[in-house]
Order: structure tokens, then C-alpha cells, then sequence
């Protein structure tokens, strides 16, 4: 893997974000009360937000515990993991599937689940995309981003990246599980959502990148 390089999931972000995009140019231009499909357009754009943002954490996850795991010095692996496999057999760990196997099984059953558990994480909330990245190796991930990156619109105590996160997971609950656009909810707030989740992937898929280069060397 070329550390220096994006991840396959930042490119997903990308791709995802031109839907947005796509979306939005059927708003009117300037500044005016948006009407019922405009409406609908910023309800939608916001959810598909939140599904780039949840997509993203769960594929960088199971991306870099692949090439982590495979590569990671022993007495390197973070104690987080050591406990998380603890409780496996000798034979698992040292034979069958081998502890980087089941590093990258642990990853997986949380971001996605499996056979037996279809959906893993429901909500990718900052403390829950914070836990994703941690068993993948990454320690505060979300911990190196700016807060300026935050949008503007949302109350000062909530102008964290970690507190942006919260409040998009919440919003696109609001409108996923009511069916109804917040009146509050415009267009400039809905391009500033689209913002932050370009920034926020921006700055984490560095911020990983770094770390693992780290995590890796002798």
C-alpha cells in the first residue's frame, strides 16, 4: 500500500460527494425560500452526507487493518488489540487463522459485522468512528483535525469536529426516521454539511496515513 497516496476509501468519498454535487444543481441559485423538491433535495443531499461519512470510516477501517496487520512487527501491535484478542485460543492466535487474521476479523465484525452479525456499527458517531479506526491500529484519529473545519451554522459548543460529526448523524436521524425536512435546514447549511464531510475525510485519511507509516517503521 502506498502510504503516500489517498486510500480506495477517500476515492469513494469523492465519487460520492459528485452525487451530492449532481444533486444540489437542481436547486435554484441565490439566496430565497427553497420550495417542496428543493426541499426534498436537501433532505436527500444530507443523508447521502452522513451515508459518504459512514461508508468512508467503515471502509478505512477494514483498509488499513489489512495492511497493518500484514505487515506490523509483533511488539508493535496496540494493546487494544492485544486485549481485544486475548481471549482467543493459543492455536487460533499462533496457527489457524493467526492473530493477523483475526486482527482484521475483530476490525470487520465491528465496521460491517458478518455471517452472524449482517450490520455492525448502526450510527457512525465520532465516539463510534473513533473506535473503528482505534482497532484498526489508529489511536485519536479524530484527534489531529482542525475544528475550524466545522460548519459555521451550528451552535458554538457543537463547533467540533467531534461535535459536527454527532450533530450530522443526528440530523440525517431526523430526517430518515421521520420522513420530514427540519425547517431550519437551507441550502447554504446543506452545502456546508457537504463541506465538512469533504474536509473531515480530507484531514482523517492523512491523519491515518501518517500513523501507520508510523506504526510500521522498525
Amino acid at each position: 500500500m502506498n502510504w503516500d497516496a489517498p486510500t480506495q476509501a477517500y476515492k469513494h468519498v469523492e465519487d460520492g460527494l459528485k452525487v451530492v454535487d449532481n444533486l444540489m444543481g437542481f436547486a435554484k441559485a441565490g439566496q430565497g425560500k427553497p420550495n417542496a423538491k428543493e426541499r426534498a433535495l436537501f433532505a436527500a443531499s444530507v443523508v447521502f452526507c452522513y451515508g459518504i461519512w459512514e461508508n468512508y470510516v467503515e471502509q478505512l477501517g477494514l483498509e488499513l487493518v489489512s495492511a497493518v496487520a500484514k505487515d506490523v512487527a509483533p511488539h508493535k501491535v496496540p494493546p487494544k488489540i492485544k486485549k481485544e484478542l486475548s481471549g482467543r485460543s493459543a492455536w487460533e492466535i499462533s496457527v489457524s487463522p493467526g492473530w493477523r487474521d483475526l486482527w482484521v476479523e475483530v476490525v470487520k465484525k465491528t465496521a460491517v459485522g458478518n455471517d452472524q452479525d449482517r450490520f455492525g456499527i448502526n450510527t457512525m458517531r465520532a465516539g463510534a468512528a473513533t473506535h473503528v479506526l482505534e482497532l484498526a491500529g489508529i489511536e485519536n484519529a479524530l484527534g489531529g483535525i482542525p475544528d475550524e473545519i466545522s460548519p459555521d451554522h451550528l451552535p458554538q459548543a457543537k463547533q467540533t469536529v467531534e461535535g459536527a460529526v454527532d450533530a450530522l448523524v443526528t440530523l440525517r436521524g431526523l430526517i430518515v426516521h421521520t420522513g420530514k425536512v427540519p425547517d431550519a435546514l437551507v441550502k447554504g447549511h446543506v452545502t456546508a454539511w457537504r463541506d465538512f464531510v469533504h474536509a473531515v475525510t480530507t484531514c482523517l485519511d492523512k491523519e491515518c496515513r501518517i500513523k501507520c507509516t508510523a506504526l510500521l517503521a522498525p
